[in-house]
This record gives structure tokens, sequence and C-alpha cells, in this order.
């Protein structure tokens, strides 16, 4: 199975693994939400109904007393199921426990050895005289039945289960909208061939919007490593072949007979060969060394002597070719690129440029802020133009310059093209 396959499986896990905690998650909620309102729906009519009747009580008690002042006699039937005392002595015996209760009780008295009672009790004056008042109505008669409640129990339950099923139909239709990006994004990652930019649906969250945007930040970081990775490997092989054949001809030339001067020359070969080697691996380790993108290299002078020595290096082309180098240095900047880094840099470009041409200069300039590189010849191909890089070797330029944070450009010019090298603000 590729990286690629136990991502999208990761992603395919998640969502499902997502999809089951947020189901558990709000049908936990859901059923939270239903009992409270279940609960709270019988507290509130509990509650309402002794009220009103406490209400009642009160809002009767000045009709009583009204009667009481006018000479009625106690107890005093204000209507079916409610009684009124200004005589505690007439309160039936079974009621007689009413009479411990103190001055401002209204409220229903259960578990009596009669039916529930509401009772208020009080006192009034009537001619500078305190009388007790004691008003004692029958809740049977007043509140529902046992089985005006059971209606009422059924009726809540049965509305809290219509709103638990449709709290969880929106909460699915929810969670499917939610995550649904990510099952799109698990079916891109799923492919053979991975698209050219991950997607989600326009109506998706704006963070599964950041995320698809990630996921192509991150797949093109990954396509440029490759194909630097393929472009060092490509590039090391080509390099490091060419001192190779040198050596081993060098070598086998050493094995025939000559004079001393010959074998001198060969020798020679060999080491100049060597020598090459080593600038090319030196450079592209350079390359590959990764020290939290902090360089550990001191700063140094670029000097003329290190850039004639790169020019010796590539006269014999710029000679093949009939090309005139003409070098004009500005100023000595201070860099941080090893010697070998440098000269791969310059031989790259100086190659580059010789290349494209047909006779006629090339110019090397250097100053405190860049190096240029300026031919005449065909200017770049429309190959250079559309891929990053402009080619093998420029490409490991283009590399080596991000390596030291360096701005490398090219630029068509009519004719030929320029080539610079520009070096960052101190």
């Amino acid at each position: 199975m590729n990286h690629q396959s136990r991502v999208s499986d990761k992603v395919q896990h998640s969502a499902k693994s997502l999809t089951r905690k947020m189901s558990l998650y709000f049908s936990a909620i859901a059923v939270l939400v239903g009992a409270i309102l279940y609960g709270l729906s019988l507290t509130t009519l509990y509650w309402l109904e002794d009220e009103l009747n406490r209400r009642t009580l009160v809002q009767t008690s000045p009709m009583a007393i009204n009667a009481f002042r006018a000479g009625a006699e106690s107890p005093l039937q204000l209507n079916t199921n409610i009684k009124a005392y200004n005589d505690l002595n007439a309160i039936p015996q079974q009621d007689q426990f009413i009479k411990q209760l103190p001055l401002g009780f209204i409220d229903e008295l259960h578990d009596t050895f009669t039916d529930d009672l509401f009772v208020l009790r009080s006192e009034y004056q009537q001619e500078g005289e305190t009388k007790p008042l004691i008003i004692i109505m029958n809740a049977a008669q007043v509140e529902l039945s046992n089985q005006e409640w059971r209606n009422i129990n059924i009726t809540i339950l049965a509305v809290t289960f219509l709103l638990f099923i449709l709290f969880g139909f929106a909460i699915s239709k929810l969670i499917r909208r939610l995550v649904s990006p990510v099952r799109q994004l698990s079916d891109q990652l799923k492919l053979v061939q991975a698209p050219s930019e991950f997607k989600v649906s326009s109506g998706a969250a704006l963070e599964f919007s950041e995320l698809a945007a990630s996921l192509n930040q991150y797949q093109r970081q990954i396509d440029k490593l490759i194909k630097q990775e393929q472009a060092f490997s490509r590039y090391a092989s080509h390099e490091l072949r060419t001192p190779l054949t040198v050596i081993q001809g060098a070598g086998r030339l050493l094995q025939q007979q000559g004079n001393e001067a010959f074998k001198i020359r060969q020798r020679d070969r060999i080491v100049n060969a060597a020598n090459d080697m080593q600038h090319t691996i030196d450079a592209l380790l350079s390359l590959v060394r990764h020290e939290d993108e902090h360089y550990s290299e001191q700063q140094r002078v670029l000097t003329q002597a290190e850039l004639s020595k790169v020019i010796r290096y590539v006269q014999p082309l710029a000679d093949s070719k009939a090309v005139v180098i003409d070098v004009d240095i500005q100023a000595e900047p201070l860099i941080t690129p090893s010697e070998a880094v440098l000269r791969m840099l310059l031989i790259n470009l100086l190659s580059n440029a010789i290349n494209a041409s047909e006779g006629g200069e090339i110019e090397l300039k250097v100053n405190q802020e860049a190096i240029w590189v300026v031919d005449h010849g065909r200017g770049l191909t429309r190959n250079e133009r559309d891929q990053q890089g402009h080619g093998l070797g420029l490409l490991i330029v283009d590399a080596l310059c991000q390596r030291y944070q360096w701005k490398f450009s090219l630029q068509d010019t009519e004719p030929g093209c320029i080539a610079m090298l520009h070096f960052p603000h101190a």
C-alpha cells in the first residue's frame, strides 16, 4: 500500500469516526434536552395549578371577611368547594390540625385524613377584636384528575419524541454536510493518479477550504522536491560521469608505453578530473544539507582570482564556439556560498550562455548586489520559459540560490539572454 492510499484510508476512517462521534454526541444532547423539557413542562404545570388555587384563596378572603363583618356565621359556604371559618371551634374534627398552621400559611396540604386541601390561615379585625380567618378548599374538585395528568404526560412525551425525531433528522443532515468535504478529499486521495488540485464543494465550511488549500500547497512542495531530487540525481550522474571518463581514459593511457612528458600530462588530467569531481560533490552536498535553514558558512570576499579560475575552466568551450568572455568586476562583494558552490553556479550560467551563442561576446558583470551573465545568442527556448528551473543545470542553480537565499532570474533580450544572481541584503 502506497503513502497516498494510507493517507486516504486515514482520512476515510477519520470521516467515519467523526460521523459516529458527532452522531453520539448530538443524540446524547437531544436525549438530555428532551428529558429537561419534559421535566420542566410537568414542573411548570404543577406549579401553575397550585399557584392558581392559591390566588383563588387570596381573592376569596376579602369576600369572606366582609360576610363575617356583616354577621355571617361560621362556617361560611362561599361556593361549592370553599368554606370560610372565623371560629376555630367550628372547624370539623378531622381538620383540627389546621389550628396548628402559622399565620400567613397558604398552600396545599397532602396526606390528610380526607382529600387534599388548600388552606389559607389568616386573621382580620372586627370591632377592635382580632378574629381568625381560615379558608379551606377541596383540592380534588379544582385540580386535574389522574387521568387528565396521564393524558398530559402522554402528550408531552409524544411532542418530545417528535422533536427528538426532527432534531435527529436535522443533525444527521448537518453531520453529512459537515463530513462531506472530508469524504470528497478522501475520494480524491484514493485516485490512482492524484488530482492536479484538491477541491471541496463551494458550500463547505471555511476550515475545509483551508484544508484543501493546505493540501494543494503541500502537494506543490512535494512535486517541487521530487523534481529537485530527480534533477539532482540526473545532474550528479552527468557531472560526475565526465571526470570519471577522463580518469579512466588517462589511467588506461598510463598503462601504455610513453615518454615521461606523456605520463605527466595524463597524471595532470587525472588530478584535474578528481578536483572537478570534488568541486561537484562539495556543491551538491551543500544543496542537500539542511541545518534548520540556517547556514554555518561565514561570508567571504568574491575575488577576481576566483572568477579567473572559473573562466579558465569554460575557456575551451568558449574557444570552440568562437566566444569571447568579457569580465567586468565593479566590486568584490561579500558572499556566503563556498568556492565550489559559486563555481558550479557560474559554470552552469556561462556554459548555457556559450551553448546559446554562435560567436560574439559574453559579459560577466559583478557588483555589490548581483552577478550578471549576458549573452547575445538565441535567447530562451519556449521549453525553458515554461518550466521552472529552465533545464537540468539551471534547476540546480535555482535550488542552490534558494539554499543561500539568493534570487535567480532569466530574462530574454533582443537578442540573447540575461541570467542574474541577486544577493540578499545584509
